[in-house]
């Protein structure tokens, strides 16, 4: 097993991340006294359409996916 994290961690993980979010905006709204079905019901639909759209953009786009490193040395460091 490489090192390396798969595509499909950053799918599960993210997605994960997405659903946990939702999860809460549809418990906090119930909390707060919401007895709205129509609310809760656009809770889950664009809880569902971000699953989706994440879990798309991390198959076709997971290797492009990281760490972004900025150059902070001073323009009299740089070896240009």
């Amino acid at each position: 097993m490489s090192n390396e994290k798969s595509p499909n961690w950053a799918l599960r993980g993210g997605v994960a991340a997405v659903f946990g979010t939702g999860l809460m905006a549809l418990t906090y709204g119930f909390m707060e006294g919401g007895d709205s079905l129509v609310m809760a019901i656009i809770v889950i639909v664009i809880t569902l359409a971000g699953m989706i759209a994440l879990a798309r953009f991390v198959a076709e786009h997971g290797d492009e996916i990281g760490e972004a490193r900025f150059d902070t040395r001073n323009k009299d460091e740089r070896q240009e």
